[in-house]
């Protein structure tokens, strides 16, 4: 795959876009395998890299227009600045590790439950035994891992939105978990999210496999039938029975995740047998219903990944006994209906509105009589007081936000360590 990629881009004036972890891949791996490259490395912000051509400032993203192969970093959008005759020009480590990979490849994708299913197909591989490389947007650039790839590797490749914009190339095996609103401040239209999910299996033929979950209303049934690849869905073609998967997931959406996992690594030829007794070892992942603890007779929980609201309603049904939500973050200008009209008919009682969506909850909920009491705070040390003080005993306390973060924290995990030392600072 190396020497592929190194012929690919020989002779080309490359632009880097972006010096993020995958720019600094793509540097790294240019430097180490092209000496002669004619290349650039464009950011918004001001850098300095011994010995490279740098273009910064607000005017970065002019450059592309100067080189032959532009090598887009994920979160970068493109629509403003991309005139539709220089569309060819760009690629991704994504497109081209995925379009030069010899190795098997399981690409997963979806709104929520990715990085999850990412880590226990992983998980499963490792335990049967497999030679499995997991990277992508899991956190692990994968041109990081091309050394490590040998003729039996199988890689688990997350794969965001982001990466999927640009490629040419779909994964072997390929998992759609879910299609749900997202995004919606990178994209210009709801469809082009939609549409950039959907790339996964867009160029799979008659030897690939689709997996698929909740994707309807996004993709017809008509529209998938008449693909060429092997075909899965997760709610008509498995009939693997539930006492017989042994889990510390929680909850349906949970379910679809491990069923999910479990037909890719039955694509790469494990047996159920082989791959049944690995599931219960995994563990799941920190800020996805992640149990922080009891304090004072409240047990609290985690779910600072869900910026979904399909995954909010997913997460209080799974754990049930929730007395109290922790709500709101990023407005993206969403709307909000479907998760109030649930929580009205739910047993939670306390909802904590963090800014910037309070208005915008609060607004929903007064259009019709409603018996939760609505608590607005300015930040999270005010929302766990909230949480202490309304919460009954015995009783669950979620922060589940069904928004982004980024208005007050660098991302999910952030907020989530942030609720987390809270908890335990007032729980003393």
């Amino acid at each position: 795959m190396k020497q592929e990629i190194v012929d690919f881009l020989t002779n080309k004036k490359i632009l880097i876009l972006g010096y993020g972890r995958e720019g600094k891949s793509a540097l790294s791996f240019i430097q180490a395998n092209l000496p002669e490259a004619d290349f650039a490395v464009a950011d918004q912000n001001e850098i300095q890299i011994d010995g490279v051509r740098t273009i910064c400032g607000e005017n970065y993203l002019e450059a592309v227009q100067d080189y032959d192969i532009v090598i887009k970093s994920p979160g970068i959008p493109t629509h403003d600045f991309v005139p539709d005759d220089q569309l060819f020009k760009m690629t991704s480590l994504t497109d081209l590790f995925i379009r030069f990979c010899k190795n098997p490849v399981i690409g997963i994708t979806g709104t929520k439950g990715k990085s999850t299913t990412a880590s226990l197909t992983h998980h499963i591989l490792k335990t049967a035994g497999k030679n499995s490389i997991l990277v992508g947007n899991i956190g692990i650039a994968c041109f990081d891992a091309i050394d490590q790839i040998n003729d039996d590797s199988i890689v688990v490749f997350e794969i965001s939105c982001h990466q999927l914009e640009f490629i040419t190339a779909s994964p072997h095996i390929a998992i759609l978990l879910n299609l749900y609103e997202e995004h919606f401040d990178h994209y210009k239209t709801p469809e082009d999210y939609f549409t950039a999910k959907k790339n996964i299996y867009k160029f799979q033929g008659p030897d690939d496999t689709l997996i698929y979950g909740d994707i309807f209303g996004h993709a017809s049934r008509e529209e998938i039938s008449h693909l060429p690849m092997h075909k899965i869905d997760l709610y008509q073609d498995i009939d693997i029975p539930r006492e017989s998967i042994h889990t510390h997931l929680m909850g349906d959406h949970n379910l679809r995740d491990i069923y999910a996992a479990i037909s890719a690594c039955e694509a790469v030829g494990l047996s159920l047998d082989e791959i049944l007794p690995t599931i219960e070892s995994f563990r799941g992942l920190p800020h996805r219903m992640e149990f922080v603890g009891e304090f004072k007779h409240i047990k609290f929980y985690n779910d600072s990944i869900a910026t979904a609201q399909e995954a909010v309603i997913s997460a209080v049904k799974a754990l049930g006994g929730v007395d109290t939500i922790l709500l709101g973050g990023m407005d993206r200008g969403l709307n909000y209906q479907k998760l109030v009209d649930f929580i009205r008919n739910s047993s939670v009682r306390n909802i904590i509105l963090l800014p910037d969506t309070q208005q915008a909850f609060q607004r929903i909920f007064n259009e019709a009589p409603f018996s939760q009491n609505l608590i607005p705070v300015k930040d999270m040390q005010e929302a766990v007081e909230m949480a202490y003080k309304f919460t009954a005993e015995n009783h669950i306390c979620l922060l589940s936000p069904a928004a982004a973060s980024y208005n007050t924290y660098k991302n999910f995990e952030e907020r989530g360590e942030d609720f987390i030392a809270k908890v335990k600072e007032y729980g003393d």
